[in-house]
């Protein structure tokens, strides 16, 4: 095997820490200066070996070779051997061949060979991620040849002053709760117990208004005086309840009839009046959970109960009380809620914004010590925060969460290719 020299490998880590440099930049110009260098294996460990003729790695002791293979085209990953001694071809019934991939995170493969016409086949297909370290060991006429190699792929360092600097966060595989969700739409109403239209007791000549629109006043204070025309005496109108004057038709000089002067409104609570049309009705009912959005304003509550739709139309509506102390949802915002309609445990969940598309698979990043690689999973359900996750992760696995985006660029960047 070739012989790497200290001045080759510092050349080779140099280059990782020049594909770097634009997320060092990043950094720095985040007020993050004194970040440190980070670097994939991929690149690293993308060192020249000998090939054999079937484009395999040549693994060689003394005039006996063995030529190593991950064999992928149009089958499951699967090592191809062929063995040959003082330059001609071993018999493959003659020698015998066996290999342990160790994997990050104390996983550890074992896989037997074989005879396949003129090579040696592994008995087992090999799972991705294809990194890992390679122990083989080849018996041929009583004597046992050992070799070693790492083969990694997806795999990143990053020290743990890095990874915090860059925001990369981690959480742990488990079990969680996945919720089956119904998307509808409304938008929020005031509560009509809530809002108060006031008018005259008696006809007559507003002689004094004390609020103005907008202000806030409380239950109980005087809002306006009257002279009534029957009587000519002076009455005072007080408010009825505590809000805001959202509307207001009285001046003093004016004539007070039957017609509304003012209007209070309390909207510390408030409705989310949604839509519920046909091919939900049958799955929307009162008591379950609601999550409210509108941009980046967002709540929860639940449904109270179900209102029969306005004039001809088929939909219902489903009424949703908010608390509104800040008085951001405001009467009239158009507004999407997910409602949930079941919910089930999952043994394996993660949070969404751990995935990444990387080659043709859905990814996370596991992390050991300073080491992450990616793990490509199958998933299940998802209810657009969590997704259950059928192979490919483990419980107990420490997984990244946030920021994960720059490990899949740092890879991507490196642009190291698929070989073993």
């Amino acid at each position: 095997m070739k012989t790497v020299t200290r001045s080759v490998l510092n050349t080779r880590l140099s280059v990782a820490r020049f594909r770097w440099l634009p997320v060092l930049l990043s950094l720095i110009l985040s007020g993050w200066a004194s970040a440190q260098e980070t670097h994939d294996h991929d690149a690293e460990l993308q060192e020249d070996f000998v090939r054999g003729e079937h484009g395999g790695r040549l693994l060689m002791a003394g005039d006996f070779a063995v030529e190593l293979t991950l064999f992928e085209a149009g089958t499951e990953p699967e090592f191809r051997a062929w063995a040959s001694s003082g330059g001609s071809p071993v018999d493959s019934q003659s020698w015998s061949l066996d290999i342990r991939l160790s994997r990050l995170g104390g996983v550890s493969d074992r896989i037997g060979f074989r005879p396949v016409g003129d090579r040696l086949t592994g008995d087992s297909s090999v799972a991705e991620p294809h990194s890992f370290e390679v122990d083989v060991t080849a018996r041929y006429q009583g004597r046992d040849y050992h070799w070693h190699y790492a083969s990694y792929e997806g795999r990143v360092h990053l020290s743990a002053a890095m990874a915090e600097r860059m925001g990369v966060t981690t959480g742990v595989a488990g079990s969680g709760i996945i919720h089956q969700t119904e998307l509808l739409y409304g938008k929020i109403s005031p509560d009509p117990r809530q809002v108060s239209h006031i008018t005259a007791r008696y006809p007559g000549l507003i002689q004094a208004v004390r609020p103005a629109l907008g202000d806030h006043v409380e239950q109980g204070d005087l809002i306006a005086t009257v002279e009534a025309n029957d009587s000519l005496q002076t009455y005072q109108i007080r408010a009825p309840i505590s809000g805001v004057v959202v509307d207001s038709h009285a001046n003093p000089g004016e004539f007070a009839g039957s017609e509304h002067l003012l209007t209070i409104a309390d909207y510390s609570s408030v409705w989310a009046d949604l839509n519920v049309f046909p091919r939900s009705a049958q799955r929307v009912r009162p008591g379950q959970k609601v999550a409210l959005r509108m941009g980046r304003l967002w709540t929860s509550s639940s449904i109270r109960y179900l209102n029969p739709g306005e004039g001809l139309t088929p939909s219902i509506i489903a009424r949703v009380p908010i608390s509104n102390p800040d008085l951001v949802w405001t009467p009239g915002l158009l507004v999407e809620a997910d409602v949930t309609i079941d919910q089930f445990e999952v043994p394996l969940a993660i949070d969404n914004l751990a995935l990444q598309e990387y080659r043709d698979w859905q990814v996370v990043f596991i992390k050991v010590g300073d080491d992450y690689e990616i793990r490509p999973l199958e998933l299940g359900r998802s209810d657009g925060q969590f997704t259950e996750v059928l192979s490919g992760l483990n419980p107990g696995d420490r997984y990244v969460i946030g920021n994960s985006y720059l490990l899949k660029a740092d890879l991507e960047k490196s642009g190291a290719a698929h070989s073993h």
